[in-house]
C-alpha cells in the first residue's frame, strides 16, 4: 500500500487527496464506521462451509490490501488504531493481514479513478458501484474455478439464483468477477401512520388499502386535526409519484422494468395520467404538504416532530424507531408511527414498490496482480460469511459480547454492550464491526435485530413484503451497460429526469390542465427518449440472456 499512497500523492496536488494518500499506510485492520443499512436476510447455507473455512493448522500470514469507501457518515479519526473486533476476528481465523485503504466520502471518484489509473492497484477492490467495478472489468478475476466446487455457500449464492448470477457476471463471458453484496430477504418501504392519533380516533386501518380507501383516510386526518399535514414526503415528487402511488400504479417515475420485461420509462407511460390526476385531487384539497416539490429531509423531520405528519413514508426499521427515540429526547411521549404495507394494486395493474430487494449496498472485485493463493484465502472469508455461523457472526455480532440466546434459541442483546452503543459511548475498539463485514455480509436492516424486536407494527410491515407479493426483482440493477450504451444514458438521462421532475409537479399543482397530457408525452422526443430507452433494452437484453 506504500506504492499506492506514493502514487496517489504524485497525481494530485490536492491537499485532501495527499491527507487521505498519507492516511492510508496507518489505518491497516480498519474500517469504516459506517453504520449497517439495507435489508436483513436469513443466512447462507451448508455446514460445510464452517468447517471448511476454519484452517486446521497454522498458514503462512498473508497481507491483503483492501480499497474501501468510507460512508459519508465516517471519519478516519474514527477508525480504532487497533481495528475492529470483527477483523481481528478474522484475521487470526483465517491467517490473514488486512491492510486497508480508507477513502473518505468526499471526493471519491478522484481518489477511485487516480486509484485506478495508477496501476498500484489493492487486491481488493470494494464499491458501491457496479458501473465504476465494471468500466474497469479487464481489471479483475474471473472467480468461478476458485468458486465452483470449493465453496459451497458462494457457489449456491451466485449461481443457483440467475437473478444474482445476472448482477455479479461480466455479460460479455458469462464469468463471475464482481461479487454483489445483497440481500435475500425482500422488505421496502412502508407507509408510516400515526397510530395514536388512530386509537385516539378509534380508527381502524386495513393492512391493505385502496387508492380510494387512502384518501378517505386522509381527508379524515384533516377534519380531525387541521394542524397536521396528512401526507408528507422528504422525496419530494417521487415521494408521492414512487413512494404513495407505485403500489397501486405499478409505475415508477423513470426507467423501471415492466411485467413484460421491457424497459420503460414511467413519467411517459399512459398510466402515470391516472397517478397525477389522483394526486392533483390531493394536492387541491391539502391532502397532501403543499411544498411537496422543494421539501427536503430537513424540513420532513423538522415537521414529523413539530408540527406533525400524519402519514408518511420510509424505511419502518430505521424511521420508525428514529421517531420514536427523537420524541423521547424531546420529553414527548403518546406519539408512534404505525408502519403499514403500501397502497394495493388496482383492477390493472399488478403494482409494485420503492424496492429494496436487492438492496445493493457495496460489491467487491479482486485485482488480477493478487496471487492465487490470496484470492483462494478471500473466497475461504467469504465462504464462510455466507455460512450460518458467519452470518450469526455479521447480523448479530459476538456471543457473549453482544448478545446471547434464550432457552428457545431467541437473541438477546447484553445491555452493557448495547446500551452505551445505543448512546453512543461504546468506545470504537469495543464496536463489533468491520472492514470484511460490508464486503461479505447479507445486508442487514435491523428488523429482526434483538434492538428493534419490541417494534412488532415493524416486524408485521416486513411480512406483508415477505408475504403478501409487494416486491418484484428490480430487473434494472442488472443492466449493465457497454460504452456506447453508457455513453447514450449518460448524455440524455439528466434532462429526461429533470423534465419529468418539472412537468409532473406542474400537473400536480394544477399550473397545467390535464388536457396538455398530449402535448407533455410528445415533448418527450426533443430528449431523445426512444434512443435512451433503446440503449436501456439492449443492455437488459444481455441480462435477461444470463438469467433465462
Amino acid at each position: 500500500m506504500n506504492k499506492l499512497t506514493r502514487a496517489l500523492s504524485v497525481m494530485t496536488a490536492a491537499a485532501m487527496l495527499v491527507s487521505l494518500a498519507a492516511c492510508s499506510g496507518s489505518n491497516s485492520s480498519s474500517s469504516s464506521s459506517a453504520a449497517p443499512g439495507g435489508s436483513s436476510s436469513t443466512g447462507g447455507s451448508s455446514s460445510q462451509a464452517e468447517s471448511s473455512s476454519a484452517p486446521e493448522e497454522k498458514r503462512e500470514v498473508l497481507t491483503i490490501t483492501g480499497y474501501f469507501p468510507m460512508h459519508a457518515s465516517s471519519a478516519l479519526e474514527d477508525i480504532p488504531e487497533g481495528g475492529w473486533m470483527l477483523d481481528k476476528m478474522y484475521e487470526e481465523k483465517f491467517g490473514v493481514k488486512w491492510d486497508w485503504y480508507n477513502v473518505p466520502a468526499t471526493d471519491q471518484e478522484s481518489v477511485f479513478n487516480i486509484t485506478m489509473a495508477s496501476g498500484d492497484i489493492p487486491d481488493v477492490v470494494v464499491q458501491g458501484s457496479w458501473t465504476k467495478l465494471n468500466k474497469y472489468k479487464d481489471a479483475w478475476w474471473e472467480l468461478d474455478d476458485f468458486i465452483k466446487g470449493k465453496y459451497p455457500n458462494l457457489e449456491k449464492y451466485f449461481y443457483d439464483d440467475p437473478y444474482v448470477y445476472a448482477l455479479s457476471a461480466n455479460q460479455d463471458t458469462g464469468k463471475i468477477q464482481i461479487l454483489s453484496n445483497l440481500s435475500e430477504q425482500k422488505v421496502g418501504d412502508v407507509l408510516m401512520v400515526r397510530g395514536d392519533l388512530l386509537e385516539d380516533w378509534g380508527i381502524t386501518v386495513k393492512d391493505n388499502m385502496t387508492k380510494e380507501e387512502c384518501y378517505e383516510l386522509l381527508k379524515t386526518a384533516k377534519e380531525k386535526d387541521p394542524k397536521l399535514t396528512p401526507y408528507m414526503t422528504r422525496m419530494k415528487t417521487a415521494g408521492l409519484i414512487q413512494r404513495l402511488c407505485e403500489g397501486w400504479s405499478g409505475v415508477p417515475q423513470y426507467a423501471f422494468v415492466d411485467t413484460d420485461n421491457v424497459v420503460k420509462f414511467g413519467s411517459a407511460d399512459e398510466r402515470m395520467k391516472d397517478v397525477v390526476i389522483w394526486l392533483n385531487q390531493l394536492y387541491t384539497e391539502g391532502l397532501i404538504d403543499p411544498e411537496f416539490p422543494t421539501s427536503d429531509t430537513a424540513a420532513w423531520q423538522e415537521k414529523v416532530l413539530n408540527d406533525g405528519v400524519f402519514m408518511t413514508h420510509d424505511n419502518a426499521s430505521s424511521r420508525i424507531k428514529w421517531a420514536i427515540n427523537e420524541w423521547a429526547n424531546l420529553g414527548v411521549t403518546g406519539k408512534w408511527y404505525k408502519a403499514i404495507s403500501p397502497l394495493s394494486p388496482d383492477g390493472t395493474t399488478k403494482g409494485q414498490t420503492t424496492i429494496h430487494y436487492p438492496r445493493l449496498r457495496d460489491a467487491l472485485a479482486i485485482f488480477t496482480k493478487a496471487s492465487e493463493e490470496k484470492v483462494d484465502r478471500i473466497m475461504e472469508m467469504l465462504n464462510y460469511s455466507f455460512s450460518d455461523e458467519g452470518y450469526e457472526l455479521l447480523n448479530y455480532g459476538i456471543e457473549g459480547v453482544s448478545f446471547t440466546k434464550d432457552a428457545n434459541g431467541e437473541y438477546q442483546t447484553i445491555p452493557e454492550y448495547q446500551e452505551p452503543l445505543d448512546a453512543n459511548t461504546l468506545p470504537q475498539e469495543e464496536r463489533v464491526k468491520g472492514n470484511i463485514t460490508r464486503m461479505s455480509r447479507l445486508e442487514c436492516n435491523g428488523i429482526y435485530l434483538p434492538t428493534n424486536r419490541e417494534f412488532t407494527e415493524v416486524v408485521n410491515a416486513a411480512k406483508l413484503y415477505e408475504e403478501g407479493g409487494y416486491i418484484r426483482d428490480d430487473l434494472t440493477k442488472a443492466i449493465r451497460f457497454n460504452d456506447a450504451e453508457q455513453d447514450i444514458v449518460t448524455r440524455y438521462e439528466a434532462d429526461l429526469k429533470t423534465y419529468s421532475d418539472e412537468q409532473l409537479q406542474k400537473f400536480i399543482t394544477g399550473t397545467t390542465p390535464i388536457d396538455q397530457w398530449d402535448a407533455y408525452i410528445a415533448g418527450y422526443a426533443q430528449y431523445h427518449l426512444d434512443e435512451y430507452l433503446k440503449a436501456q433494452n439492449d443492455a437488459l437484453g444481455r441480462a435477461l440472456a444470463l438469467i433465462s
